[in-house]
């Protein structure tokens, strides 16, 4: 009987191993990009949470700059108001003694207006002399401080540049960040050539006129049993009482004008919450995500491609830019108060903001362009449109 052998074409043995074989690799391949994909998403969240921490740092400190103004300014107020009372209580004894003295010359009052002159006279002359006395060293304090205020507006905005690189530069973020900073480096630009918190001088009568109108608000305000119409009769009394002693206390050489929210910018421009005075933007530069631990996100990548050198195309070429993250913060007045009310409360905060390019950025053709109704229209959005910058560039990896 003969053997007949089946065709080598036929046989099967084998054939479910070349398969395994292969999704074996297509499984490891898949693993590795996995890997590599994961680092880089890693990488990108670490730079990103960096950037954000960088512009929240520098708007928290600048904002704590803004309520030290605001504290100052309460100080000056409080030192001026105590001068203001007692210089308000000598002019009002003053003017009681001159109709004393007045009264003196008839023959019906002379004698009674001659017991409250001797009377009087002594405590004038003392309130004189405790008023001369707290002038100077009112005086002293606010020259101080005056500058303390032009201390806190520029050390404060380098605060919040030295802030701002160290939470950049936190152990948190050190396996993917170099470093960074914030800009403005020194503050806004002020006009004048100036940089630094946006505040400026007030005017000089505005301290006395508060505690005037602060003292008469608040004894018009309190909870009494007196009528409600006694409290604002008497609360108004109070008022025009301190406005006596304005002229000798508000002078230039006893009393420095607080300090107010800029009005105008560089460009006589008004300056609102929101504008580029209160503003804070970062940029974190990454570690090169081809070294180091990142390496290895790289490695799962080319081992997925097969090992090639294909995997190194004008993208990867193009990592530089992956190593850059960007935020943005600002700085605001929590509150509806008027734009005078802002620097006499310590209610700035910090939040951050949707990153925007600095109009000083762009060119000047370029922004008037996108605002000029006969060109594009009375729609501003465009050029909303043309500072949106968005952040979510491609992984270097």
């Amino acid at each position: 009987m003969t053997c007949i052998n089946k065709p080598r074409l036929q046989r099967r043995t084998g054939s479910v191993l070349v398969v395994s074989l292969f999704m074996c690799l297509f499984l490891a391949g898949l693993m590795y990009c996995v890997l590599g994909v994961g680092d880089a998403i890693l990488y990108r969240q670490m730079m990103q949470d960096a950037a954000d921490s960088g512009a929240q740092a520098a708007a928290v400190m600048a904002a704590k700059g803004m309520n030290v103004h605001a504290l100052l300014n309460v100080v000056m107020a409080i030192t001026a108001g105590v001068l203001l009372v007692l210089r308000s209580v000598e002019v009002l004894l003053e003017i009681v003694l001159g109709i004393l003295y007045g009264l003196a010359t008839t023959v019906v009052f002379s004698v009674k207006a001659g017991a409250l002159i001797a009377t009087l006279s002594p405590v004038e002359q003392s309130v004189e002399r405790v008023a001369d006395g707290v002038e100077q060293l009112t005086k002293v304090s606010h020259d101080t401080l005056d500058a303390a205020h032009d201390v806190v507006q520029h050390a404060f905005p380098v605060a919040a540049q030295l802030s701002a690189v160290g939470s950049i530069r936190n152990e948190t973020f050190g396996a993917a960040v170099r470093g960074g900073m914030v800009l403005p480096l020194a503050g806004p630009r002020l006009p004048g050539g100036k940089v630094g918190l946006p505040v400026e001088e007030g005017s000089l009568g505005v301290t006395c006129d508060r505690v005037a109108d602060g003292l008469g608000r608040r004894l018009s305000t309190i909870s009494s049993r007196v009528p409600n119409w006694v409290r604002r009769f008497l609360g108004g009394v109070v008022s025009r009482t301190l406005s006596l002693g304005k002229r000798r206390t508000c002078a230039e050489d006893i009393v420095e004008p607080p300090r107010v929210s800029l009005e105008r910018g560089v460009d006589d421009a008004e300056v609102w919450l929101g504008h580029e005075e209160y503003q804070y933007r970062a940029y974190g530069l990454g570690r090169d995500p081809h070294r180091a631990r990142w390496s290895k996100g790289e490695r799962g990548v080319r081992v997925a491609q097969g090992g090639r050198a294909e995997g190194r195309n004008a993208s990867w070429r193009g990592h530089l830019f992956g190593r850059v993250n960007v935020a943005q913060a600002e700085y605001y007045f929590d509150g509806s108060e008027p734009k005078a009310e802002w620097m006499w409360s310590q209610r700035w905060r910090a939040r951050l903001r949707r990153f925007r390019l600095s109009e000083a950025w762009l060119p000047s053709g370029l922004v008037k362009a996108c605002t000029n109704s006969g060109a594009f229209g009375a729609n501003d959005g465009l050029c909303d449109s043309l500072r949106d910058f968005g952040v979510g560039l491609v992984s270097a990896h």
